[in-house]
């Protein structure tokens, strides 16, 4: 590979940035909360392995899928003055359950995701969409009076059951 090579592949392939994402569909969120959210990741998907041994050989067959990451799948909120994004999270985990009643959804979940990955013309290039979603974790608003006035963020994450690429 040379120089050129690289260059000329480049040039005719792009790169894909970090910023070319858009979260579409979050549970109870609308477009203007989504604004909110910064940073995320696309779900994984794993083919499990099942070894077969014969005649001191081990073969490799696939199996099943795994959704990697789906018990756990984080991503970061600027904090909004009013609160009002943390407080649907927390609204919509104590749907889930209410440890005031112990009482909440013990179901499985329905609510949805659709993740966008764009191109460079802020186009869909490819969609996401992750079935079964709901909020596992909040994280903590951390505040600090000698700061300099930069956005608070926080941590959230969630579980969903599996995803499908849509189009």
């Amino acid at each position: 590979m040379s120089i050129q090579k690289f260059y000329n592949a480049a040039k005719a392939n792009e790169f894909a940035r970090d910023f070319q994402f858009r979260i579409r569909v979050l549970g109870p969120f609308n477009e203007d909360d989504l604004v909110y959210m910064t940073t995320s990741t696309l779900p994984g998907r794993a083919i499990s392995n099942q070894p077969v041994p014969f005649m001191g050989l081990q073969f490799n067959v696939p199996g099943s899928v795994t959704y990697t990451g789906s018990e756990s799948w984080g991503v970061t909120f600027r904090c909004d003055e009013g609160i009002n994004i943390r407080n649907k999270l927390e609204n919509w985990q104590k749907e889930i359950f209410d440890d005031q009643t112990s009482t909440g959804k013990y179901g499985v979940p329905a609510e949805e995701a659709t993740l966008d990955l764009l191109g460079k013309d802020l186009e869909p290039l490819r969609r996401y969409n992750l079935i079964g979603i709901y909020p596992v974790t909040i994280g903590p608003l951390n505040y600090d009076v000698t700061g300099s006035g930069a956005p608070v963020t926080f941590e959230a994450s969630f579980a969903y059951q599996y995803w499908r690429l849509i189009g």
